[in-house]
């Protein structure tokens, strides 16, 4: 078996494991959030470091070939826009980050102003402020987060696999016969508890800080996912794949703190571009990486833009979802410019 910790930097950031926690911690109203506390230690910090500063250090012409990768993504330079179509009041869209880190909670003063006077607020998932209601959904579905009847992870798995599943678990202080029979998507997204906001810090996720803050100021909160649908893309992924990612992030030097710090020190900046450059640039795994952005991103892209058209056609609208839907020629940015509304950035 290779050794992780004698691989260079340029290939350990790259790998099935970073590509997944990259898109969960980007891309997904983090489910860990309201996930058994059997998972989550609520205790301690989740110090990260920040990969990007590393690769700049270690492998200058990576990180370059990443800085020139992004300032080729479409609409990349910005995670607040305002949308405007004649005859309606203007709109706005504000890319979030599944996250309650305190950089990422300090909102710019013109994101206030808007949202101060808007009418509706729209999220992926109006239920975000109902946790409750969201764990019900699933349990309604244990099909989407558990093997089928007769099968476990240590039947599935090559014994020495089992073993390093099960050691990377105790690690994180979760007995692996408590997750025998779940999916490996599942257990995955339920090691992001921390990343996810579970740490002293008792702030809600942004995205669940909004839609309180709303239904506060009597502004209407909607959504334009189900939480089922979003359950449904995540179980997508095939078992083989996201057991891969799985297996590869207990052998890594770094984990999903460090990913997460790593975004969220590009989401303090708006460089969207650069998060989505770096999500691509995880792998060489091309037709992975394809398959993967497809399900997670780029096809509930098409979904947000086109839900998103009634309520903007009303204007005075705060569209808000995750930062990572935004750029790219398939991003909801372009997308909205293609159904006939201007989008340009607020800087």
């Amino acid at each position: 078996m290779r050794n992780n910790s004698l691989m260079p930097l340029t290939d350990r950031v790259k790998g099935t494991a970073s590509r997944l926690a990259a898109l969960f911690v980007l891309a997904v109203v983090l489910v860990a959030s309201i996930l058994s506390p059997a998972f989550a230690d609520n205790s301690r910090t989740c110090p990260g470091k920040d990969v990007l500063l590393q690769l700049r250090k270690t492998d200058p012409a990576l990180y370059g070939t990443m800085l020139d990768a992004a300032s080729r993504v479409e609409n990349g330079y910005s995670i607040f826009w305002k949308i405007e179509k004649p005859g309606t009041k203007p709109s706005w869209l504000y890319g979030t980050m599944h996250s309650n880190d305190e950089r990422v909670l300090k909102l710019p003063t013109a994101f206030h102003s808007a949202f101060d006077k808007i009418d509706t607020l729209v999220l992926e998932l109006k239920e975000i402020a109902e946790p409750n209601t969201i764990a019900m959904e699933l349990l309604k579905h244990p099909e989407l987060t558990m093997l089928p009847p007769g099968k476990s992870l240590d039947h599935i798995l090559p014994a020495e696999e089992t073993g390093q599943i099960a050691a990377g678990l105790a690690k994180k202080g979760v007995p692996i016969a408590t997750v025998l029979r779940m999916r490996p998507w599942f257990i995955y997204i339920s090691l992001l508890t921390c990343a996810a906001g579970q740490g002293p810090n008792d702030k809600y996720v942004l995205d669940r800080q909004l839609a309180v803050q709303a239904a506060r100021n009597g502004i209407d909160v909607e959504g334009l996912e189900t939480p089922l649908e979003q359950f449904q893309a995540m179980a997508d992924l095939s078992d083989d794949l996201t057991m891969k990612g799985l297996l590869e992030s207990f052998r890594s030097p770094y984990d999903v703190n460090d990913i997460t710090e790593t975004f969220v020190g590009l989401y303090s900046t708006g460089n969207s571009g650069l998060m989505k450059a770096l999500v691509e640039g995880l792998s060489d795994d091309k037709a992975t990486d394809a398959a993967i952005v497809k399900r997670i991103v780029t096809d509930r892209n098409e979904v947000m833009a086109k839900r998103i058209v009634p309520y903007l056609e009303k204007g005075n609208v705060m569209m808000a979802v995750g930062a990572l839907h935004l750029p790219g020629d398939h991003g909801v940015v372009a997308l909205l410019r293609k159904q006939g509304f201007t989008v340009t950035p607020v800087n």
